[in-house]
């Protein structure tokens, strides 16, 4: 059984409105009858234009009509018979009315080129074709204003005249809506890629949405037009509500019953339970949707929904006081859900612009301005009965937000300058500076120690001397490595760039103290004590060493003093403040008793009416109430803070810094994972959709090619064009070819690939590149013997991508030829290249998702081949870089321990 279809409107006012969107139209429409399709397709044919003719009446006029066997469609030559009927029609009447425009109507007759059979193709269902059903309208061409409507839609943040008629045609908002009658989509084929769809199911609300806004108002107003219903104010656990309407008096509504359903989010993101990131996207399009749309059995009644159609004065009461009335409907999404049965008096007006403004009308527009200036006061005024919800959860929200934001704030700051001073340690690290000034300093000691060894003074002011230089060079060199120290910023919690530079620069000053300053410290004190044994000089080596270690003791002393006057001032500071909140909190609820006890007092001499007595009271008891709720909320959360503190210090090993830290850091990393399993997925649905129509791409051009080539034997004027596709064509396929080794679900079976393989690959596939770039590829003879038993898919893919970096960034060598070399160390194979190599700070960082120095990189590579690898038991790593040369960059990919 199939459900009656609801009558919208009066008078076919819908089908003479076809003539706004274009002035041509071919109608088609297949009946169903007691439940099967009908056995014809009726077709009809008609330029609007006929009925603008001056001078005719309506029997003057033809309309071409034709039947067809029902699940057919009908064929170019079936549309030109009609037109060619239509156009005779035109032709008998042109010497009764205007000739100019009879001219103007057989142009746009001429442009009328329909194919129904190629248009079914790609607009699918619905469908007339074999057992399919309705009407359908071709309308050639559209009106130019539709085209402005539809190619302007995305210039600001409003919705366009066609999505006000057409978005939510039917009620797919509401959690667990009824199969709606109909659906409304608009598709815009604007090539020869799939359809964009304008209109429909996703372009409106969804039950989603709906859910996750903020406040909820389900109901259902009765025929006295009593509201009873649930509310639920920050999307807690809903309350019962009821609301009666003043104008009633106790007479039967003639709007009649009707459910009530909206849900409404708060316009500003930190009075709002919606995440920040959705809360913009769904103002966008609350700005743009937003509004209470009436239905009646499931089909929308226009213009109800149209934010610029404020029937209910709930804008213009907005303008008036937002606190005061609250409401928007640009922050409002719902539905008044009425039936022909039960709300029959509600007419709508032949053009299907509205209720006639009838008393049926006049009441249901009363009993809902009712309800939102009711609700505006008692759930969402400070004062109103139940607002506690809303008053308590948005001072919450805002509180929250005022911490966050202060507390983002001064991280941002620190955040900032703690990356402006990794960057500056690492250009200096890249420039080899440490290095530089080590030895420098080193030929200072050398130059001074000579100076004092050649004087002439006695050998004891000559100790001291040597002693002093020492003394001096230390000291020098205790700055230099001061200069390269960073302090990471506590309670900060930093992203995964910025921890890996950071992890990358406690490795470099490892690598330093290993490589520079130790070494240079040992140096100066072994050409010292060198310098002074051969001329015969002798040191106190005990005053030496003391000396030596005096360094670190005075820097020690003196740190430890300083955070030791910096932790007393604080507690201090903390004690005081403690001390009075806690004296302000007992002397604010100690003066509200001690004045309510007085007030008592007083009343004694006093006669008082009994009745009031009780309203005295709960004023009273309120006041203490109120005042007590408001202070021990504040020793509560003191209290909390203090205690945190306690315990964090009873518990070894971490404080409250490094518990922000840890839960800034897990953040961070959470969105960022987020955003790259986002584009991953993205690109790995589009990866699969590429190779599914490469396949059949591929395959078709190859069968065309082999026909191709049959014509061009028997027609020799064809042979040229022939061969200049087929040496286009292999010139692609051998690019496909190459990549067929990359498909894994063709070579799940393990191989031996040899490097020698792997050299031939790569020239092949980069010989272009190679080429332009002036870029030279050499492998070295162990890398040729090396074998390596695994996929070719996962071995072929990480040598791509590091030497197409590698071709990238050896351009950047204008001094010296540009050369790639595979190469292998043991077991071990190497990629190395001479360009300007990795830099320190960003060591760490090359292997993780979305980081790039590339222009325009997507930062995906290198951590896929890792990831590749690692999968068959191998580890791509980068070798470390020396201080001493500029050299290129060396992957290595090798095996796992364990493997």
């Amino acid at each position: 059984m199939y459900a009656k279809r609801p009558v919208l409107g009066e008078k076919g006012i819908g089908r003479l409105a076809i003539a706004i969107i274009g002035s041509q139209v071919l109608v088609l429409s297949r009946a169903r009858i007691r439940g099967k399709p009908s056995e014809k397709t009726i077709a009809a044919y008609l330029h609007w234009g006929f009925f603008e003719l001056p001078g005719l009446n309506l029997e003057d006029v033809a309309i071409p009509v034709r039947e067809f066997q029902g699940g057919t469609l009908p064929d170019r030559d079936d549309v030109k018979e009609m037109l060619t009927e239509a156009a005779s029609t035109l032709k008998r009447l042109a010497p009764l009315t205007d000739s100019k425009r009879i001219e103007e109507i057989q142009e746009d007759m001429e442009s009328f080129n329909a194919d129904l059979l190629e248009y079914s193709k790609y607009l699918g269902d619905p469908s007339l074709k074999d057992s399919g059903c309705g009407t359908h309208f071709y309308i050639i061409p559209a009106d130019t204003i539709l085209d402005d409507d539809i190619d302007n839609r995305d210039i600001g943040n409003k919705a366009t005249r066609f999505e006000k008629h057409l978005i939510g045609f039917t009620n797919t908002m509401m959690p667990d809506h009824a199969s709606p009658p109909m659906v409304a989509r608009f598709r815009d084929h604007k090539d020869l890629g799939g359809p964009i769809e304008l209109i429909g199911e996703r372009a409106f609300f969804t039950p989603d949405e709906f859910k996750t806004v903020d406040h909820h108002f389900l109901g259902r107003f009765d025929e006295f037009g009593q509201f009873r219903g649930e509310v639920g104010i920050y999307q807690m656990k809903p309350e019962n509500y009821v609301l009666n309407w003043s104008e009633s008096d106790g007479q039967m509504t003639e709007c009649g019953p009707f459910n009530l359903s909206f849900a409404y989010m708060q316009g500003v993101a930190r009075d709002s339970l919606v995440p920040p990131e959705e809360h913009i996207l769904l103002k966008r399009k609350l700005d743009r949707h937003g509004g209470l749309y009436i239905y009646r059995d499931g089909i929308r009644v226009q213009p109800y929904g149209d934010s610029d159609y404020d029937w209910l004065d709930i804008e213009r009461n907005r303008t008036l006081g937002a606190s005061y009335y609250f409401y928007s409907y640009r922050r409002m999404l719902g539905v008044i859900e009425l039936s022909q049965n039960e709300n029959g008096y509600l007419t709508e007006k032949a053009g299907r612009e509205g209720f006639r403004e009838n008393k049926a009308y006049r009441q249901l527009r009363s009993i809902l301005m009712n309800f939102f200036l009711q609700t505006a006061g008692d759930f969402f005024r400070e004062e109103g009965e139940f607002a506690d919800p809303h008053v308590i959860k948005k001072g919450e929200l805002n509180r929250n937000a005022e911490i966050l934001r202060k507390k983002e704030k001064q991280a941002r700051q620190r955040k900032v300058k703690f990356q402006k001073d990794l960057q500056g340690v690492f250009a200096n690290i890249d420039e080899l500076s440490p290095k530089a000034e080590a030895e420098k300093l080193l030929l200072a000691v050398q130059h001074d120690v000579g100076k004092s060894l050649a004087s002439d003074i006695p050998k004891r002011n000559k100790a001291w001397a040597l002693m002093r230089s020492e003394k001096q060079a230390r000291e020098q060199l205790h700055d230099l490595r001061k200069k390269f120290i960073v302090t990471k910023p506590r309670g900060v919690g930093l992203s995964r760039q910025l921890s890996n530079e950071w992890n990358s620069y406690q490795a470099q000053m490892e690598l330093l103290d290993s490589e520079v300053f130790k070494p240079t410290e040992k140096e100066i004190e072994a050409w010292i004590s060198d310098a002074a044994r051969e001329a015969k000089v002798p040191l106190n080596d005990i005053v030496r060493l003391n000396t030596a270690v005096s360094e670190h003791e005075t820097d020690a002393l003196k740190e430890v003093r300083r955070l030791k006057s910096e932790v007393d001032t604080l507690a201090n500071d903390i004690t005081t403040i403690v001390i009075d909140e806690t004296k302000n909190s007992v002397r604010t609820v100690t003066q509200t008793v001690d004045a309510i006890a007085a007030k008592i007092e007083h009343m004694k001499q006093e006669t008082t009416d009994v009745s009031k007595l009780t309203i005295i009271r709960e004023k009273f008891v309120d006041q203490i109430m109120s005042a007590y709720k408001t202070e021990s909320q504040k020793l509560l959360r003191l209290h909390d803070q203090l205690n945190l503190v306690s315990t964090i210090w009873e518990q070894d090993g971490y404080d409250s810094n490094d518990l922000t830290e840890a839960l800034e850091e897990e953040l961070e990393e959470l969105k960022t994972q987020r955003d790259v399993n986002q584009e991953l997925a993205q690109i790995g649905m589009a990866i699969k959709t590429i190779s599914h129509e490469f396949d059949k791409t591929v395959g078709a051009l190859r069968d065309g090619l082999r026909i191709l080539e049959a014509w061009s034997d028997a027609n020799p004027e064809l042979n040229s064009l022939y061969q200049d596709i087929r040496t286009n064509f292999d010139h692609l396929d051998e690019y496909l070819t190459l990549f067929t080794s990359l498909d894994r679900r063709l070579h799940r079976t393990r191989i031996d690939v040899t490097g020698k393989q792997i050299y031939e690959f790569l020239k092949k596939l980069f010989q272009t590149h190679f080429i332009w770039h002036n870029v030279t590829l050499t492998a070295t003879k162990k890398f040729f013997n090396t074998s390596n038993r695994g996929y070719p898919s996962s071995l072929y893919l990480p040598f791509i991508n590091l030497v197409d970096n590698a071709i990238f960034w050896v351009q950047r060598s204008h001094d010296r030829p540009r050369k790639i070399t595979l190469d292998a160390d043991g077991k071990d194979l190497l990629v190395r290249d001479n360009g300007p190599g990795v830099s320190a700070r960003d060591r760490e960082n090359i292997f993780a998702m979305n980081f790039s120095r590339k222009p325009g990189g997507r930062g995906m590579g290198l951590p896929i081949s890792r990831e590749t690898l690692s999968r068959v038991g191998l580890k791509l790593t980068l070798d470390p870089s020396t201080h001493s040369i500029k050299e290129g960059a060396v992957f290595r990919i090798s095996r796992h321990e364990n493997s």
